[in-house]
């Protein structure tokens, strides 16, 4: 098979849980998930029929893969999370190394979501491979931040981006929001081959690039970037965006 991680492979497939499993244990595995579309007017319409969370699944994933560094990273993400969830943790306490953990963890979330919910243009793999591949360095060229909510379920939204590049041609990328309960995940794939300086509002807490690549919302007042940096705090803090499961 053609694994979305590791490319060719003699490893069969394996079904790997959009939300993890452990997190499906903890909050309720019969939680169920109404997939929509939502269109330029403002209005949306059903994309597939609800399906339990249990079942919500990624086929495009090697056995060696799900069972090895994948089963690892959540081993790892597991107690950071849910000490967080429990109020045992805050989102300022985390060491560079777990703010990369999380940021790892959050990618390969989104990226698996991107694919299971047949995106017209899903993540590309090539981030996948980075985040396998770097687990102590540089874990890809995106970027992932987390803050907490009142929100209390799970739920993930995805938003294509497509910019007009000087000179002609297009970029294209995919930010894509994680919802669990307390907390949002949000991953910029960017697929930008040029240096980029990421920024960053208030309520967000970056994960990865480091803190000290992002600038604040103050900062990029009188850049380009600043509108965008509103919407995607609109995005995040919009909790009616997302739907809690019950």
């Amino acid at each position: 098979m053609v694994c979305l991680a590791c490319g060719m492979t003699s490893s069969p497939p394996s079904r790997e849980h959009v939300f993890s499993k452990w997190l499906l244990s903890e909050f309720g595995p019969d939680l169920s998930v109404g997939l929509f579309r939502q269109l330029g007017d403002g209005s949306r319409e059903p994309h597939r029929a609800e399906i339990r969370l249990d079942s919500f699944r990624l086929k495009k994933i090697c056995e060696r893969c799900n069972t090895g560094w994948m089963s690892q990273l959540e081993e790892e993400t597991k107690p950071i999370i849910l000490g967080i969830i429990r109020g045992a943790r805050n989102l300022n306490s985390l060491s560079d190394e777990e703010r990369r953990t999380l940021a790892r963890w959050a990618g390969k979330t989104a990226i698996v979501e991107s694919h299971a919910v047949g995106a017209e243009c899903p993540v590309d793999s090539v981030h996948f491979n980075g985040i396998r591949t770097n687990k102590d360095g540089f874990p890809g060229r995106f970027g992932a931040v987390v803050c907490r909510t009142k929100l209390v379920g799970f739920g993930h939204m995805q938003v294509g981006v497509i910019r007009d590049l000087i000179g002609g041609g297009k970029a294209s990328g995919n930010i894509i929001a994680i919802a669990l309960p307390a907390l949002v995940f949000v991953c910029a794939f960017p697929m930008l081959e040029i240096p980029y300086k990421c920024g960053c509002v208030p309520s967000l807490t970056p994960l990865w690039p480091r803190p000290s690549a992002w600038y604040s919302l103050e900062e990029a007042a009188n850049t380009d970037v600043a509108d965008e940096l509103e919407e995607l705090t609109r995005i995040v803090e919009g909790v009616e965006l997302f739907h809690p499961f019950r």
